[in-house]
């Protein structure tokens, strides 16, 4: 990401998640997109973000794991975008992934019996339901200079959920498989 943000302004018009581009077969912008930012604030606080989740549910992801949820992620929340938010027709960021990674590391917590999980998950429904309802705040679409993708973050939330479901039901027919 650090890469594509000093070569921003080469590199996005190929990369970045572009509707009519999707629509027309570069289906690679469905995962490329979340790796690019607006400016080097969004970089920056995506990347503490990322931080802070692996600090907290960091222990949760192996290799194999980290990797499907990376892939899988990128791509369901670009897809949600393209069929389920026609107004959205350019987007970068990993804010929604981010909000993907967070709930399903706050369902382990849950799955363990950690009251913390259940804590991460009400704050989490409670901002994506703000936003939805009121929007980003001003003071965001200055720093990063675009309109913030909301729907991204509810698409996430929905993703991290059901990346969480699905690894849990490979993993209980399929034990040893986990990686």
């Amino acid at each position: 990401m650090c890469v594509f943000a000093v070569f921003n302004d080469e590199v996005s018009p190929w990369l970045q998640f572009d509707r009519q581009a999707i629509l027309a077969g570069e289906w690679w912008r469905l995962w490329s997109a979340h790796l690019l930012h607006t400016n080097s604030w969004h970089l920056l606080m995506n990347l503490a973000g990322l931080i802070v989740i692996i600090m907290l549910h960091g222990n949760y992801y192996r290799s194999g794991t980290f990797a499907f949820l990376l892939f899988a992620g990128f791509v369901l929340i670009s897809l949600a975008l393209l069929f389920w938010s026609p107004a959205i027709s350019l987007y970068v960021g990993l804010s929604g992934w981010l909000h993907a990674l967070l709930v399903y590391g706050a369902c382990e917590d849950v799955r363990r019996h950690w009251s913390s999980g259940w804590l991460i998950l009400a704050g989490v429904a409670a901002k994506v339901s703000w936003e939805q309802w009121q929007g980003a705040s001003n003071d965001l679409v200055m720093l990063i200079e675009a309109d913030v993708a909301v729907d991204a973050h509810l698409y996430g939330a929905i993703t991290g959920l059901t990346l969480f479901v699905l690894v849990l039901t490979v993993q209980q027919f399929f034990p040893g498989k986990s990686s």
